[in-house]
């Protein structure tokens, strides 16, 4: 049994993806509770393909940034190229896609731990911080977006606790980062404290001009985000201001750190309808543009990836990149 077959036999991923899967069913229950499948078919069958070819490209250019701050925040811990990085984003995205629970970031580590011969701890500091830095954005999204809808106490509830548990995050990263006298870890274990080290390396990108450039990249990155997200509502004949994306985008994607079904099903079907019944949209569209979303953006790049999984591990096991 190779290490990727004991990641899936784990028991604790099984407890995880159960546990996921029914958040998920609970939250599609919500969504549809107030609408119909066959509504929602009715507008996805309407859908404007030209627009969703739009999303389509401009959520593969957001791949390629995230591909190129991924790679910055490893550099210092293993210098790799674009297509190394790239193999191993795309398979982990994929992973993160077909698995609940958002399994697939520690199938990522682990992918590209044993691809490359990194440090999976490494990694996994490179993935925390990756995602610190895209929830601290998500949270000023949502921040801003609220001052253009009227108060919603779930709004208000949703940017209090996402801007706390990601900026106690961050803060507790940076001062992990912190040079100090003292080794704080040196009365744990050995190999614990050489975990920790290692995980320390992966934040290397938290400060000096790494910082401020993988920053940048992040933002970039969720301009692009939702671009392709208003592109996808646009081919489902929902138009929102800029202002009303924001809201999108921070409730959107604030919902995704719930445990959940693979694909985030049900609990993006009940984020797109509440957050677009907020500026007068019926939960149909809402449920529609969560699993046009869903196919379109999330499924084109778990094709992509799982086809470079496949092809690395069973068609050509030793091709070298």
């Amino acid at each position: 049994m190779d290490k990727h077959s004991k990641f899936f036999s784990s028991g604790r991923a099984w407890i995880r993806g159960i546990i996921g899967i029914a958040i998920g069913a609970f939250f599609l229950w919500l969504a549809l509770h107030q609408t119909s499948g066959e509504q929602v078919k009715g507008i996805l069958s309407q859908a404007h393909i030209g627009w969703l070819a739009t999303a389509i490209g401009f959520y593969a250019v957001n791949m390629i940034v995230r591909v190129v701050r991924w790679r910055q925040l490893l550099w210092d811990v293993k210098p790799l190229s674009f297509g190394s990085v790239g193999i191993a984003i795309l398979v982990g995205y994929a992973m993160n896609n077909i698995l609940p629970a958002r399994l697939g970031e520690l199938f990522r580590a682990n992918f590209a731990g044993q691809r490359y011969q990194i440090s999976r701890s490494a990694i996994a500091g490179s993935i925390v911080l990756e995602r610190v830095l895209d929830g601290l954005i998500v949270v000023l999204s949502l921040l801003l977006g609220r001052l253009f809808v009227r108060e919603q106490a779930v709004l208000s509830s949703l940017t209090a606790i996402g801007g706390t548990l990601f900026t106690t995050i961050f803060i507790v990263l940076w001062a992990s980062t912190r040079k100090s006298k003292r080794n704080w870890f040196a009365r744990l274990p050995s190999t614990i404290s050489s975990r920790i080290q290692e995980f320390r390396k992966g934040l290397a990108g938290m400060h000096g001009n790494k910082f401020a450039q993988v920053a940048c990249l992040s933002l970039i990155i969720w301009l692009l985000e939702g671009i392709a997200q208003w592109a996808v509502l646009k081919a489902i004949g929902v138009s929102l201001a800029w202002q009303q994306m924001l809201s999108v985008i921070g409730v959107v994607n604030l919902s995704t750190l719930l445990p959940s079904a693979p694909g985030f099903v049900g609990t993006y079907q009940y984020a797109y309808a509440f957050t677009l019944s907020l500026f007068g949209y019926q939960s149909a569209q809402g449920v529609a543009a969560a699993t046009a979303s869903q196919i379109f953006l999330l499924g084109s790049l778990t094709l992509v990836g799982l086809g470079l999984y496949f092809y690395l591990n069973l068609i050509k096991p030793k091709i070298q990149f």
